[in-house]
């Protein structure tokens, strides 16, 4: 491979090896006394010298904006406030996905730890549908609530608030989904998304916005001295939610998330959450907790309950303190997550089928149906998505109605998509963000829907690229070089794991390991270092390894964790033949 041309790896994707500014990177090696390949990696990510202290040094206390400059938080905090003085019942209504978990059981918690009582509901996904419902509020009312919290949901729940105003219900929302012009008849709608806001912060997940909100409450609650003469709540021990509803929720790893995230990662680390401790022991997870750790193994725990079975499961066990009631609901939890693969693995085999055939004919999206349970319909999008690289629409259907759930890639916004399809009559209702949406659809609307998209996205490019970060050798690849790296954590959107490319190296001794994977050496010269490719039996990738005839090989370097031991590994994604 010749530098500076870009080629197609085995797997049909674009290496682009990045440019970084030279004296940008000469400037941060100096300045910040760093190796030459992270100074690199920093300038590649658009890093800077004015900005390059809060990107290594990602503190909240240097990025944590004044809360009230959100539309609306002032009168959140006021409402809240007036519910704690009157003693009224407070209940926090969230979404059944990660980020709707952690944002119910974070309010709950501080709530709880300033003495004050409150009641968590999460609806039911097939029952009840994604956000607030209008029995759901009443029959809160019925129980004596005096003020909801909507949490992850309700910027376009116009009706159910509505009717909760008429029954004497108060509703607060705490959201980040994409609003229209018209907003609810809440007390306060509190999204950064929203179309009248100014907010630069429009990445945060709902957890970050509720954490925002606990800061604003716990200030203002300090000012009236609600604290005298008792132990004020640290707020950073919150932090840990925070990071898991961001990570699982695929927010930007950018800014004040990237200090969320890597601040909550340590309060992890910390394990004082009784829920979380639980859950990593369960699942035997040793090493500390990281990005990936979240998204592939608690993440899908926690989302079980809401995606197959009781959907309250991991708000509760987020939000509980006793140990004997955090050890059934993860043990529940992780059954529920086994029973989820086995429907995903049936679902995805079958929705894979449907996109072979229209894809062939270029497809600029994929729109698949069946009859497939509700809850794993994302997951599918997203493997969907991963594998063919186009925004990806996955549609449960039931009576004529259809349950759909989306995901896209960098540069097409489904959640604008959805919501002008929305205005169109095109779906029954539905809503997102750039990046996720999901949407209810007459089963006699998916024909207009897909000409409608397939004219709104004509002009999208789906073309996948990998760019890479630099060029090392396998000699290279060692627990110094993996050290190094991990400054440069947390990784997410907007900030990669680095990706480099090996050349002239060897592959040798491929098997096939689990189900799916191949695991492999990377030889050159006298070193040897441990390779694998997830996913990639039965796939050209998977062919071009076990076949040995390689050129160039793609990937990140990583740590492997097994049976107390760890490497250094080589994670292979693509890589180039000899032709």
């Amino acid at each position: 491979m010749l530098l500076g041309i870009e080629k197609r790896g085995i797997t049909n994707a674009l290496w682009k090896l990045q440019e970084a500014d030279q004296r940008q990177v000469l400037t941060l090696t100096q300045r910040f006394e760093l190796p030459e390949i992270l100074a690199r990696t920093l300038a590649i990510r658009g890093v800077n010298i004015e900005n390059a202290g809060n990107f290594l040094y990602p503190l909240i206390r240097s990025l944590l904006p004044d809360p009230f400059h959100l539309l609306d938080m002032d009168k959140a905090v006021f409402r809240i406030i007036q519910a704690i003085n009157n003693d009224e019942n407070i209940a926090i209504f969230g979404d059944y996905d990660v980020d709707g978990a952690t944002s119910s059981a974070l309010i709950s918690r501080y709530l709880r730890a300033i003495g004050i009582h409150s009641i968590i509901y999460i609806p039911d996904r097939v029952d009840e549908g994604y956000g607030l419902n209008s029995n759901a509020l009443l029959q809160l009312k019925k129980k004596g609530i005096d003020l909801c919290i909507s949490v992850d949901c309700g910027t376009l729940a116009y009706q159910p608030i509505e009717d909760a105003k008429g029954f004497g219900l108060d509703v607060i929302v705490i959201d980040h989904h994409l609003g229209t012009e018209k907003l609810p008849s809440a007390i306060a709608v509190v999204n950064p998304n929203r179309l009248d806001e100014s907010s630069p912060y429009n990445s945060l997940a709902a957890v970050g916005v509720s954490f925002l909100l606990t800061v604003a409450l716990n200030k203002s609650l300090r000012e009236q001295d609600f604290f005298a003469g008792k132990k004020e709540p640290d707020l950073f021990d919150l932090l840990d939610l925070v990071a898991l509803g961001t990570v699982c929720d695929v927010m930007q790893i950018t800014g004040l998330n990237r200090a969320f995230v890597s601040q909550g990662l340590k309060v992890m680390s910390a394990r004082k959450n009784v829920g979380l401790r639980v859950l990593f022991d369960a699942l035997g997870i040793l090493e500390r907790p990281n990005v990936s750790r979240l998204s592939f193994n608690i993440g899908p725990c926690i989302n079980a309950g809401g995606r197959i079975g009781e959907a309250l499961l991991g708000a509760r066990l987020l939000s509980t303190d006793d140990k004997k009631e955090a050890d059934s609901i993860a043990l529940k939890l992780i059954d529920l997550n086994n029973a989820r693969k086995m429907m995903e693995n049936e679902a995805l085999l079958e929705a894979t089928i449907q996109v072979e055939k229209s894809t062939q004919s270029g497809a600029n999206f994929i729109m698949v149906s069946g009859n497939w349970h509700q809850g794993v319909i994302g997951i599918i999008a997203s493997r969907l998505k991963e594998k063919f690289h186009l925004p990806t629409i996955v549609i449960s259907l039931n009576n004529r109605i259809g349950k759909a759930s989306c995901r896209s890639i960098p540069g097409v916004d489904i959640g604008a998509a959805v919501l002008s399809a929305k205005c169109m009559n095109l779906i029954i209702e539905g809503g997102g963000h750039s990046m996720a949406a999901g949407f209810l659809i007459n089963e006699d609307k998916m024909s207009d829907l897909h000409d409608f998209l397939t004219e709104r996205f004509a002009y999208s490019t789906n073309d996948k690229a990998l760019k890479v970060d630099g060029i090392v050798t396998a000699k290279a690849i060692n627990l110094s070089l993996w050290n190094q790296l991990q400054r440069l954590e947390p990784f997410g959107v907007g900030n990669p794991e680095p990706r480099f490319i090996i050349q002239g190296a060897k592959i040798r001794k491929p098997e096939i390991v689990g189900v799916d994977h191949i695991k492999c050496f990377i030889v050159d010269d006298d070193v040897m270092v441990r390779a694998i490719a997830f996913r990639s039996a039965n796939t050209h990738l998977g062919s071009a390894i076990m076949e040995g005839n390689i050129e160039a090989i793609l990937g990140k370097i990583s740590m492997s964790y097994w049976n107390g031991n760890e490497f250094v590994q080589f994670l292979i994604e693509d890589v180039l033949t000899i032709s």
